[in-house]
């Protein structure tokens, strides 16, 4: 029980590691609780950095050591901003005012929570690949004190996938170290941590982009879409509560005013680098979410620079993890299905049915129809909200395209994981239904 409590509790030192971003002049205009939140993040992500750097140098992980290079980062991080001393952010609270809406937007958020937490304490919303896969890598990895290449190596492991991004297991290993052993029923818990952490960053973040009201009753339905998701998906314990964390802060930051500024970009690009470093799927996300940000914004922004802060924390988390991947001869590159070319178009029927069947059921279709019927009503629609809809879509034809590869058991795969994949598009969507003439409030050209 003691291990358990120290195991979440240590969670609360990777806001500690993002902090000294976030408290930069350049972010003050956002509140409090979504600095907290996107520390978090960012936090999660520089400590992740180093415990693969050093797993590549061949250092043994010590979390003091970790967490002080991590703080050291986030100081370092200040010096692209150093020119850039006036907030540019939109505080949640201008031009707003406590109302019924808003009211009942906190009660939506604080329920989702609750109903998110009581899912993982009755382990109703455990992972099947907690049991098989992400534990027991973070429990050899926090054992060995780094990245456990033998672990991997082993040909008897058959859920090992040694290329898959290291970030979950890295953090789930760091947590493992402080408290001492593996604490399998606290590492569920990371499900409505991770949904805590976007409640609290998201409201601040869309406050670029929407009014007062509309970011707050966005930002509940997102969270409580995600919380009804990941409890009907099982998704406490695995990756994808930190890929949503990541994913959907980053978007909303580039469709928002404040995304061409330099706090921005390098806020998005440190975000890019947790989606890409916490999922496979995040990688296509880092692209093409940067790519429609270059496009729709490029006489707003440098293009080189804006590529630089946007790709090159990604660049450097992944070419870390695959260095260590080819100097330890477990990779080079990510598993596959097969040949990518080598696709089986005559099973396209059954992957559609397959997904639609998936994503209907227990009412999972609600949080992805729900925000595309407000974007097809919403007035005053903005070109920004092409960011979010183009990713979706893209991401939609990707994840069919990986299904078309066939597998033995097409049906099965399918209904284990199709939900789960999908379940970013929802929040994506609900981002672009609320945009509302981001084009006119768009931030200042920076270099």
């Amino acid at each position: 029980m003691k291990a358990g409590y120290l195991w979440l509790l240590s969670f609360g030192l990777f806001p500690l590691a993002g902090w000294p971003l976030l408290a930069h002049a350049s972010y003050r205009g956002l509140s409090r609780p979504c600095r907290i939140g996107l520390a978090a993040a960012v936090g999660c992500v520089l400590v992740s950095f180093w415990m693969t750097a050093a797993a590549l140098a061949g250092i043994a992980w010590q979390p003091l050591w970790l967490i002080v290079f991590a703080i050291l980062t986030a100081f370092l991080l200040r010096l692209p901003l150093s020119g850039d001393k006036s907030p540019t952010w939109v505080s949640e609270a201008e031009g707003s005012a406590v109302g019924l809406p808003r009211i009942f937007a906190v009660l939506l958020t604080c329920g989702a929570l609750a109903a998110a937490f009581a899912a993982t304490a009755t382990a109703a919303a455990t992972s099947a690949d907690l049991l098989i896969f992400w534990g027991p890598k973070a429990q050899a990895f926090a054992a060995a004190r780094t990245i456990d290449a033998a672990f991997l190596r082993d040909p008897y492991l058959l859920y090992v996938h040694p290329s898959y991004p290291p970030l979950v297991t890295n953090l789930f290993a760091f947590s493992t170290m402080v408290a001492g052993r593996f604490a399998w029923g606290a590492v569920t818990f990371t499900f409505p941590l991770f949904l805590a952490a976007l409640a609290l960053a998201l409201p601040g973040l869309l406050r670029q982009s929407a009014s007062a009201r509309l970011a707050a009753g966005a930002s509940a339905f997102i969270v409580a879409a995600l919380g009804f998701l990941g409890s009907e998906l099982d998704v406490a314990g695995n990756g994808d509560p930190a890929l949503w964390l990541f994913e959907t802060s980053a978007a909303a930051i580039l469709i928002g005013s404040a995304g061409p500024t330099a706090g921005g970009r390098l806020l998005a690009g440190l975000l890019f680098a947790g989606a890409a470093c916490a999922k496979v799927e995040g990688l296509i996300f880092v692209a093409l979410a940067g790519a429609f940000f270059l496009f729709l914004r490029r006489r707003e922004v440098r293009l080189l620079s804006t590529a630089l802060y946007l790709f090159l924390p990604t660049a450097l988390s992944l070419a870390a993890w695959f260095a260590f991947g080819r100097s330890r001869h477990l990779f080079t590159r990510y598993e596959s299905y097969g040949p990518i070319l080598e696709i089986h178009w005559e099973i396209l029927p059954t992957v559609l049915s397959g997904i639609g069947s998936q994503l209907w059921q227990a009412g999972f279709a609600l949080p992805f129809l729900l925000p595309l019927l407000a974007l097809v009503l919403a007035p005053g629609k903005s070109r920004l909200a092409i960011l979010p809809v183009g990713v979706s879509v893209v991401l939609a034809v990707f994840f069919v395209f990986t299904y078309l590869h066939g597998d033995p058991h097409l049906s099965s795969w399918i209904g284990w994981s199709a939900g789960r994949i999908f379940s970013p598009l929802a929040a994506l969507l609900a981002l672009a239904s609320v945009v509302r003439g981001s084009g006119s409030r768009s931030g200042r050209m920076t270099a």
